[in-house]
């Protein structure tokens, strides 16, 4: 497929996709592997929740990641480093989709979630 039939396809895919948002008064949420249309309250509540609870998942395992010293002698304590950076990475990607939505109370929502996470970690210190 040439680059120019692609460029077309994801266009008119996301043209589709603001004007059905636009239309329903809803918002598309798509995650890494699921996606979710938000049309209620309680739905825009409950993805709001998840949102933030993902953005102070997200620094408490960075934190995590910083807490596990390397220490000469115990190469052992690059595994679980490697495995937590795994994990945090994954979810600053879905958040990083859900941003990419531009709806701009979901990217508020995003940045009080890691501003929450930041407040726990620096109680932590």
């Amino acid at each position: 497929m040439s680059s120019a039939k692609l460029l077309s396809a994801f266009q008119e895919a996301h043209g589709h996709l603001v004007a059905r948002a636009a239309s329903e008064k809803s918002v598309y949420l798509g995650l890494v592997f699921k996606s979710y249309t938000l049309r209620t309250t309680s739905q825009f509540a409950l993805g709001y929740f998840f949102l933030i609870v993902l953005g102070i998942g997200e620094r408490l395992i960075s934190f995590g990641i910083d807490s596990i010293r390397d220490k000469p002698g115990q190469p052992w304590r690059i595994f679980p480093r490697a495995c937590l950076y795994y994990v945090v990475t994954m979810i600053r990607y879905v958040l990083m989709i859900a941003i990419m939505y531009v709806y701009v109370e979901m990217f508020l929502i995003i940045c009080l979630g890691l501003a929450l996470g930041q407040i726990l970690v620096e109680a932590i210190r």
